[in-house]
């Protein structure tokens, strides 16, 4: 007998499943260790307005005076390399690239302190994942409707595949040691993954910038 679709209303589900990934992930929003994250993209625009506070946003106040001071020697640096007699010398650019990657690296390594995670680097450019793109565009656009059907089409995919496989299990664990060995697999697999989300509903986002 074909099983009932688990979990109708995408909202919960996108809900859960936002909130899964947000927990289960050990490098949550990976993309901001990379140079086209958002951290370093506003390190970057940081030094070229030589306005700090677009940077000083991603860090805490227990990262903000190192940070501060990274910035004005960085900027110090970077200024140098928009002088004429640099250009004519040829170090204004090498002087920028030093200074934004100094700078960069700085801002991403605070960032990651202040969000309690490890700083393993600062890491090439890259494609973002198809789920923290469609996040972002929703932000842009101010329709989250894209984000909640992935997760949700996502999550309802994974939930009826764990809870079939335990059910057909179930219905057949009598009929051999094997059986029954299988049915306690696919039981404790659906089960965690139940209670796994669940928790997580009941735990909230694992951090954010300065907590």
């Amino acid at each position: 007998m074909k099983s009932q679709t688990i979990l109708k209303k995408p909202i919960i589900l996108a809900f859960i499943c936002f909130l899964a990934f947000a927990l289960g992930a050990t490098r949550v929003m990976a993309h901001c260790d990379a140079k086209n994250g958002p951290v370093a993209m506003d390190a970057r625009k940081a030094l070229s307005d030589e306005n700090f506070e677009t940077v000083a946003i991603w860090v805490g106040e227990k990262q903000h005076e190192e940070l501060r001071a990274a910035f004005d020697r960085a900027i110090a640096i970077y200024s140098m390399g928009n002088t004429t007699i640099a250009a004519i010398r040829g170090m204004g650019d090498k002087a920028k690239e030093l200074a934004e990657q100094y700078f960069m690296e700085t801002a991403v390594r605070l960032h990651r302190e202040a969000e309690g995670m490890t700083y393993t680097g600062l890491k090439p450019a890259q494609p973002l994942p198809n789920d923290i793109a469609k996040a972002e565009k929703a932000l842009e656009t101010g329709n989250i409707d894209p984000v909640s059907n992935m997760l949700a089409t996502e999550m309802e995919k994974k939930l009826q595949h764990v809870f079939e496989r335990a059910n057909k299990a179930r219905q057949n664990k009598d009929k051999s040691l094997e059986a029954g060995r299988e049915w306690a697999d696919a039981y404790v697999k659906y089960v965690i993954y139940v209670h796994g989300l669940y928790k997580t509903i009941q735990a909230g986002p694992a951090h954010g910038v300065g907590e």
